[in-house]
C-alpha cells in the first residue's frame, strides 16, 4: 500500500529538526556535553547525543533498504504491540528500555567523537530526501529489534520519537 509523499516530506522536514537540535548541542562548552546526573542516567549529555545520532543513523540505513527494496527489507510482517503503542503514544517509558549494543555510545565521549557520529547520521538524513518518491512507493519492511516489522512512516515516526526521549533526558540532566 504506497504511502503519502506529503505524509513522509513532513515526517522527513520534523525530523531535521532534530538534527538541527543535535548540530546545535555541538556548540555546548565541553563541561556541558559531559554533565551527568546518576539520578536521572548512567550517561553523559554527550552520550546521550551520540546515541541519538548512532541510533538515528541505523534507522535511516533500514529506510534506504526499504526504498531500494534490498535485503534484509521484505513485503512481510508486521510492528508489534509495543511498537503500535510506542508510535501511538508519541514516547518511551522512562528507564523501561535497553539501547542495542549497537548504538550503545562510548564510555567516554569526546567532542571530536560526537561530531564524527552526528555528521554521518546527518549526511544518511541529508541522502534520504531523495529517496522519498521510492520510499512512499513501497509497504516494505525492516525488522526493528523490540517493536517488529516497521515500513517507512513507522520509521521515520520512530526516529522522531526517539529522539525527542533522549532530549528530555538531556533536558533532565542539564536541569538536576
Amino acid at each position: 500500500m504506497p504511502h503519502s509523499h506529503a505524509k513522509l516530506s513532513e515526517l522527513h522536514t520534523q525530523l531535521g529538526q532534530r538534527y538541527d537540535r543535535l548540530a546545535e548541542a555541538l556548540t555546548l562548552p565541553d563541561g556541558l556535553l559531559q554533565q551527568t546526573a546518576p539520578a536521572v542516567s548512567a550517561w553523559s549529555v554527550a552520550n546521550q547525543l551520540h546515541h541519538i545520532a548512532s541510533a538515528t543513523g541505523l534507522m535511516l540505513v533500514g529506510i534506504s533498504r526499504i526504498a531500494r527494496q534490498a535485503p534484509p527489507a521484505t513485503e512481510t510482517g508486521r510492528i508489534n504491540t509495543m511498537g503500535r503503542a510506542v508510535l501511538l503514544r508519541g514516547r518511551f517509558p522512562r528507564g523501561k528500555g535497553k539501547a542495542p549494543a549497537r548504538t550503545v555510545p562510548p564510555d567516554q565521549v569526546t567532542r571530536e567523537e560526537l561530531t564524527r557520529a552526528i555528521s554521518r547520521s546527518r549526511k544518511a538524513f541529508d541522502g534520504l530526501g531523495g529517496s522519498l518518491d521510492q520510499a512512499a512507493a513501497s509497504d516494505w519492511k525492516v525488522e526493528h529489534p523490540y517493536f517488529g516489522m516497521l515500513n517507512v512512516p513507522q520509521w521515520l515516526k520512530l526516529a522522531i520519537v526517539h529522539a525527542d526521549h533522549h532530549f528530555l533526558i538531556i533536558d533532565d540532566i542539564q536541569s538536576a
